[in-house]
């Protein structure tokens, strides 16, 4: 269904409107910026309103303005500005506001938007990477550490993100009508919403991070070197450019690679530069959204 979608845009957008959460709400307070929605409560009408919105890209244009800032956290940000901007029961109120005391920057709220349940909320987003450690467990549990789930970036982890939100963002909102310098309303409660993968060891599987929401689908890292030791000779793979690594290009046969032939992605990549790939074993029954992925990091990471 999800590769009906001609512009990169709207798949994205589907992407952000259709996957689920990195974490279950147990670890973090959470909340869907959709949550209580129309859109939510019928599914099918987002749907129509994504066709409509890929059958005439002009719209993109005034919803997605093009911008210098190509980072996939802010790519992300703006994607659920045009989505809640297309919402007919949700509001951005402000977003990006500074918090400013004699000069100096206390943080920024990403987001307040009036929810379709009338509540205004405050709302921190954010899209993650995670790559499990099954090297550092120390005890054996029925879910891991989220300390021992690390982003490409070996100084981002699971468990220091977690804490950032819950400590240190969410609780900004507080200082809302004492540091800003325009006026926005007081939200009624403030959450994040984060969104992503985390990728299990494909040499050896460890519980999953405790507050993971589980997914469908089966997502994996490795190291370059590794491919063709520990993935199927036979199985097909699409390489997924960096900035496309929310919804899966379309599959192309002549685009797919086996895992001897992924080399030269690699040779064409940064040396440190981590790579993904969705697998696309069936054309007929490859959906992008819920594809199997697989992560490729330098042969010494985490160095």
């Amino acid at each position: 269904m999800l590769t009906q979608f001609r512009h990169d845009i709207v798949r994205d957008l589907a992407w952000v409107a259709f996957s689920p959460p990195l974490l279950d709400g147990s670890t973090l307070p959470q909340r869907d910026p959709l949550q209580d929605s129309l859109w939510r409560a019928d599914p099918d009408a987002l749907w129509q309103r994504l066709q409509q919105l890929d059958s005439t890209p002009q719209e993109l244009a005034a919803l997605f303005p093009a911008a210098r800032d190509r980072r996939l956290g802010n790519y992300y940000e703006r994607l659920w500005h045009a989505l809640l901007t297309l919402a007919p029961d949700v509001s951005i109120v402000a977003h990006n506001i500074a918090l400013r005391e004699q000069g100096r920057t206390l943080g920024e709220l990403d987001l307040i938007i009036q929810a379709a349940n009338g509540d205004l909320v405050h709302l921190e987003l954010a899209i993650k990477f995670y790559l499990g450690r099954p090297e550092l467990l120390t005890t054996a549990g029925s879910c891991s550490d989220p300390a021992l789930w690390w982003g490409p970036d070996p100084s981002d982890q699971l468990a220091r993100k977690v804490d950032r939100l819950r400590d240190h963002q969410l609780p900004l909102v507080s200082q809302l009508a004492a540091h800003c310098a325009e006026p926005v309303p007081q939200p009624n409660c403030s959450a994040a919403w984060l969104q992503g993968f985390l990728f299990q060891s494909a040499a050896q599987r460890m519980p999953p991070a405790c507050g993971q929401q589980p997914r469908p689908g089966q997502q994996m890292w490795c190291q370059r070197h590794q491919v063709t030791q520990l993935l199927p000779a036979d199985s097909q793979w699409l390489a997924i450019p960096h900035k496309e690594w929310l919804m899966p290009p379309r599959a192309e046969a002549s685009l797919l690679l086996r895992p001897d032939q992924m080399g030269g992605v690699f040779d064409k990549a940064r040396a440190r530069q981590a790579v993904m790939f969705a697998r696309v074993d069936s054309m007929a029954a490859y959906q992008p959204l819920h594809a199997d992925r697989l992560i490729c990091v330098a042969d010494d990471w985490p160095a």
